[in-house]
């Protein structure tokens, strides 16, 4: 999994890129087809730190995380919880789509009952 950080209004300090690389080393064991991530630490105003994680999956489209908070640490750590939950989400997801596949098409087409015979029961 290649990490990509990005610091927008403020300097990427290498405590908070060691904190960042601590985090998301262990988000292969929620889902193992992340293939970038792409963090994204900005300032918007004083003490108003904001932390955005995009994860680039294998099938689909990328995952988002925000988060906002006066800490920039505690803003980090909340967007990974929220990416967290979004790979769970999204492995639960191809999971049921993969076991179902083969169901549908085992299934016989249900029956077809015309209305003229309803009809011709009820008089």
């Amino acid at each position: 999994m290649n990490v990509r950080i990005e610091g927008r209004h403020l300097k990427v300090t290498p405590a908070l890129q060691e904190h960042v690389h601590k985090k998301v080393d262990n988000l292969d064991k929620y889902f193992d087809g992340v293939q970038d991530l792409h963090v994204i630490l900005s300032l918007k105003e004083p003490k108003h730190h904001a932390a955005e994680i995009v994860a680039e999956v294998v099938r689909g489209q990328p995952l988002v995380a925000q988060a906002a908070h006066e800490d920039m640490y505690l803003a980090i750590d909340e967007a990974v919880h929220k990416i967290r939950e979004h790979l769970k989400k999204f492995k639960e997801r191809m999971r049921t789509r993969k076991r179902n596949s083969g169901r549908l098409a085992q299934q016989p087409p249900a029956p077809v009952v015309s209305e003229e015979v309803e009809d011709d029961e009820e008089a």
